[in-house]
């Protein structure tokens, strides 16, 4: 018993350490960040009834059809329908019938078809407006994760600036005992490496908001095991400068979604 229990124990604290170990990714970051966020969520509720309404403006375009049945039966004292007199006795009578109607809207002013053409409207932007949030929340990810690297390398530069700093200290130090440079030298130096020491602990405090910058907008709040994979990116090869800033303009009015969504919104309207 205590072998199982130590056992299930130290599978316990493997799957904790490795918890603590991850590592996200920019990819990670970015599919955790989309589909865990609640405005989008909610946006999704919006577009998801856009499209019913869609369907229920199409529906009163179509004509209606309805049926009904009924039936009974009568034992004992019935009333004879052919010359509705009395007959008593151990007589029963069945009684069906039935209905069926069907109504169409000829013309009401075109009111059925502008309700229509709204609610596709209205599905359109409500699909931009989520397409246009997903973008936002996707570039404001990628913004926190490349600012965490490029804090992080900014404090190993610090780092590696203070570490030279602190053997040419030790090397003055040895030189103004053995009277060959004066101590001026020597505290300018030291005054050298204290800055570079306040640089390096600002960097330190970047690097740990940028991680909680990111970790919020993730809507993650482990901040002390929250930590990034530090990736290298290569930048594809682009001809966007060969073009006009007329172009780049005329170009993005025709993929970006939240002109899309004014647009839509404008239509709509």
């Amino acid at each position: 018993m205590k072998v199982k229990i130590t056992g299930l124990l130290l599978i316990f604290s493997v799957v904790v350490v490795m918890a603590q170990q991850k590592k996200w990714t920019l990819e990670e970051c970015v599919f955790y960040a989309v589909e865990n966020n609640l405005t989008v969520e909610q946006f999704e509720l919006d577009l998801e009834n856009a499209n019913i309404d869609q369907s229920d403006a199409l529906g009163n375009m179509l004509p209606t059809l309805n049926a009904s049945s009924s039936a009974s039966k009568n034992v004992g004292f019935t009333i004879v329908s052919t010359s509705n007199q009395p007959v008593a006795g151990n007589q029963s009578t069945v009684s069906v019938g039935g209905n069926i109607s069907s109504n169409i809207t000829l013309y009401n002013g075109l009111r059925n078809f502008k309700q229509l053409q709204r609610a596709k409207l209205n599905a359109i932007s409500n699909q931009y407006r989520l397409d246009n949030l997903k973008d936002d929340i996707k570039l404001s990810v990628a913004n926190n994760y490349l600012q965490i690297l490029s804090n992080k390398e900014a404090l190993a530069v610090s780092r590696a600036q203070y570490a030279i700093t602190e053997q040419d200290l030790k090397r003055t130090k040895e030189l103004v005992e053995a009277g060959v440079v004066p101590k001026g030298d020597l505290l300018d130096l030291e005054a050298t490496a204290a800055g570079q020491e306040q640089q390096m602990v600002n960097n330190e405090s970047l690097v740990l908001i940028s991680r909680i910058n990111l970790a919020q907008l993730l809507q993650i709040t482990d901040y002390d095991n929250f930590n990034i994979a530090d990736e290298s990116f290569e930048i594809p090869p682009s001809d966007i400068l060969n073009n006009s800033a007329k172009t780049i303009f005329a170009k993005a009015l025709e993929f970006r979604n939240d002109i899309k969504f004014s647009k839509s919104t404008v239509d709509l309207a």
